[in-house]
């Protein structure tokens, strides 16, 4: 029974990391397509898709790997042999997690585009994109039960490389050094703020996606 429940860990912990690195990916081809297609500058630089591969989904990654294991996760139904690990539902949420993404960074770039300059729209796509992500890193735990009924602190490590992170990001537009090297400009700390209320958008949509599946699973007529 321990081997069962240890192999149910390792395989969710598995597919959790490798959606969230693929669905990362898929937030941040879509917009640099959008743009291509509607003939707009770039909205990301070189440095920004190494910075968000390496810090903003390379480090949540590690400790999404690790994650404890469910202590529901002995109460599912075995799953077919057969069955992918990448089947449809993980490929909805994919598609759904990256349009998310693109949607809240296309229009916070768009939006600053229009008012600002092309460095200014740069900054805020580049930080509304990796507040968006390191948020959705909580989120991405479980795929069924909502980020509010899973206990922060069982993964230590996510909640420090999540913090340190976002430090590191609101330091970037503040520090003219690590802010040459990502090729960012100043912020100020209130529309930080807005930004991390924007890049919060994508997760809370997700978890009322569980909640409504969840809900419709639970009225499903048994047959």
């Amino acid at each position: 029974v321990a081997a069962v429940e240890e192999g149910r860990g390792i395989y969710d912990n598995i597919r959790k990391t490798l959606q969230y690195l693929l669905a990362g990916n898929t937030g941040e081809l879509l917009l640099m397509t959008v743009c291509v297609i509607l003939g707009l500058p770039m909205p990301l630089l070189p440095i920004h898709l190494l910075w968000i591969n390496l810090v903003t989904d390379g480090l949540p990654a590690l400790c999404l790997a690790t994650d404890p294991i469910d202590p529901d996760v002995m109460k599912r139904h075995p799953r077919s042999q057969s069955e992918n690990i990448t089947n449809r539902s993980f490929f909805r949420t994919m598609a759904l997690t990256g349009f998310l993404t693109t949607g809240v960074s296309f229009a916070t770039y768009f939006y600053v585009l229009q008012t600002g300059t092309l460095e200014t729209a740069r900054t805020y796509a580049f930080a509304v994109l990796v507040f968006a992500e390191l948020l959705r890193s909580f989120g991405a735990r479980s795929e069924t039960k909502p980020v509010w009924r899973i206990p922060l602190f069982t993964n230590a490590n996510l909640v420090i490389v999540v913090a340190i992170s976002f430090g590191l990001q609101v330091w970037s537009q503040h520090n003219e050094e690590l802010g040459g090297f990502l090729k960012t400009s100043y912020m100020s700390f209130v529309d930080c703020l807005i930004l991390v209320a924007v890049g919060a958008i994508p997760l809370l949509m997700l978890e009322l996606v569980k909640v409504g599946r969840n809900a419709w699973l639970k009225n499903k007529p048994l047959i």
